[in-house]
């Protein structure tokens, strides 16, 4: 009989990490992050997609969903294998405010050092170099690179503002950029190889100490991306390759007028006859990088909310249904790696396709206080297909949630928080002692019946609203949370390691 083991872990994306150079990176400081998930005795690391910046900077409407953000790559590691040099990154204040990612600093210089790194690399410098070729003749990368030399030389505009005739997309254009700008394409594809290579080293590594990484599947994607240009077909756009109606979001729990988020909708009726490749192509690419994959807003794949092109929110849409068990048999093949994020949507029809495809989905235990009983965000109600999270990248840290309800949700919320915490055996905590009151919402995660728990980094350092990492259906201080070499060091391990053998998660 196969023994089904109770598991944990931390959410924190790779951008969060600490670093000298305004952003995490595939450095050092990952691997330092691995040495605390295994010594305080965490299984997985969750991380938010990893593709390249584009509008508002958001992982999840990143330029291109098959290739990777170049702004993770990491400096110290190519001074060490000699295709940098310090001097190279001299004259930028790079770590302006050790906490928070600066996206503006990245944006004048990350591109313009690689290409140092690139130019010695191209003269037969340092290391890399084995393998290169090979990478070259797979052509994994060459449109993306296309796509971001013809941003780069129409100052990283959309693509619909490209110069004729590079404003649509075709194959003779791309033939002819990759013949006008060798050296520039390459270039860009030597910025996949390179993150690549480092990613090699941090997942090697991982993997060593015992921990499995996990991932984040964007469902929609940007107007402004390779996906669009070069695949219109697969979207709903007018004769003009515009959009007249996007995707967004009715009030819920994060915005009470909703939101919209300005993406394309696809054409279902095309991505059927073309086998949803779009959906599988994107899950094959993730699973190459990630141990598991959560499928970002899992709803998107049942129905979808559908805006005019200028709705200032998401109050006047309307849902259109998709064929969705056409749409998940079709991709999700390996079921065992992928995790549903569903957390603001159930139905009975959605449940039927998670058990009859025996999918894991998520649970946030934030939602669960305070609520009405029945709720399936409460730890009481989790089961061994749930994976749990304290709190999320779009939630308040549970410090800062805890401090935002009134008087009277409060003194609710805690006193289902303190019952739980009997019932499930947590050690007594202090009612009206906040500290207090989010250690309990930790141990409740853990000692639940789902089979992975994880808990946000910001979570385990007791951090509140400044520690956001995203509000949904604004623009602005979002995906730019860090931590600091002392926030891990304040991270007490052994007292994680002993909570995580308490509950059975070790």
């Amino acid at each position: 009989m196969e023994t089904r083991h109770r598991l944990s872990g931390v959410l924190l994306p790779l951008f969060s990490l600490p670093g000298k150079y305004s952003i995490g990176t595939l450095g050092k400081e990952a691997k330092n992050f691995i040495d605390f998930l295994s010594s305080s005795g965490f299984s997985y690391w969750v991380m938010l997609p990893l593709g390249p910046n584009s509008y508002g900077d958001s992982p999840f409407q990143p330029n291109a969903l098959r290739a990777l953000n170049h702004y993770l790559i990491d400096f110290e590691d190519l001074i060490e294998k000699g295709l940098l040099k310090k001097k190279d990154l001299l004259g930028v204040n790079w770590n302006k405010d050790p906490r928070t990612v600066d996206y503006e600093t990245l944006y004048q210089h990350k591109l313009r050092i690689l290409k140092i790194a690139y130019n010695r690399f191209k003269k037969g410098a340092g290391e890399y170099h084995r393998g290169y070729v090979t990478f070259l003749r797979n052509n994994r990368f060459t449109d993306y690179a296309c796509y971001m030399v013809l941003k780069e030389k129409n100052n990283f505009k959309a693509w619909n503002e490209f110069q004729e005739p590079y404003d649509e997309f075709s194959i003779e254009h791309f033939n002819t950029v990759k013949k006008e700008n060798k050296d520039e394409v390459e270039f860009y594809i030597f910025t996949q190889y390179i993150f690549l290579k480092q990613w090699q080293q941090i997942k090697s590594y991982a993997h060593l100490k015992g921990i499995k990484l996990i991932g984040n599947m964007p469902y929609h994607v940007g107007y402004d991306s390779i996906d669009v240009y070069k695949h219109h077909r697969n979207f709903i756009l007018n004769d003009k390759s515009e959009m007249e109606l996007v995707a967004g979001y009715p009030p819920d729990i994060f915005f009470s007028k909703g939101q919209c988020w300005g993406m394309p909708l696809y054409d279902f009726d095309y991505l059927k006859r073309n086998d949803y490749k779009i959906f599988k192509d994107r899950l094959s690419f993730n699973l190459s990088l990630f141990d598991m994959v959560i499928l970002d807003h899992f709803r998107g794949y049942f129905e979808n909310y559908i805006l005019k092109v200028n709705a200032k929110d998401g109050l006047n849409g309307r849902w259109e249904k998709t064929p969705h068990e056409n749409v998940i048999k079709a991709f999700v093949k390996d079921k065992e790696k992928v995790i549903v994020e569903n957390v603001d949507f159930y139905s009975l029809e959605m449940a039927q396709v998670l058990k009859e495809n025996h999918l894991k989905d998520e649970r946030v235990i934030e939602f669960g206080y305070p609520r009405e009983v029945g709720n399936k965000n409460q730890p009481i109600n989790y089961n061994f297909s749930n994976v749990s999270f304290s709190s999320t990248h779009d939630c308040l840290p549970l410090k800062g949630y805890l401090d935002s309800l009134s008087k009277l949700d409060r003194g609710v919320a805690e006193e289902q928080i303190l019952k739980d915490s009997e019932h499930f055996g947590v050690q007594e905590k202090k009612k009206g002692d906040t500290d207090s009151i989010v250690s309990a919402l930790l141990e409740l995660n853990l000692a639940s019946l789902s089979s992975i728990a994880i808990q946000n980094m910001s979570d385990l350092l007791y951090q509140g609203k400044e520690a956001r990492i995203n509000t949904p259906s604004t623009c602005i201080n979002n995906w730019v949370y860090r931590i600091t070499e002392e926030d891990l060091l304040k991270a007490d391990s052994k007292h994680l390691l002993a909570l995580n053998k308490r509950y059975g998660r070790f």
